[in-house]
């Protein structure tokens, strides 16, 4: 496997809790938004390590929904 393809797999995963996880605020349902961050949050971290986004963003992305799921 390449290291685009692993990258953009890291990337992928991203992406994907990132949107259930703001679905879920939106909706309105923090118990099951609650239980996928810590998804999100080790997705997002595993990325930062291997270089596929930078670990500035990482914290970003992590404080700014976790801020969101705090708020609702």
């Amino acid at each position: 496997m390449t290291r685009r393809r692993r990258n953009d797999a890291r990337r992928s995963a991203v992406r994907f809790w990132r949107r259930k996880v703001q679905k879920l605020v939106e909706s309105g349902n923090s118990g099951e938004a609650q239980t996928s961050l810590p998804q999100l949050q080790k997705a997002v971290d595993k990325a930062a390590a291997r270089g596929v986004i930078h670990p500035n963003r990482a914290a970003r992305l992590k404080a700014r929904l976790a801020k969101s799921l705090h708020r609702s």
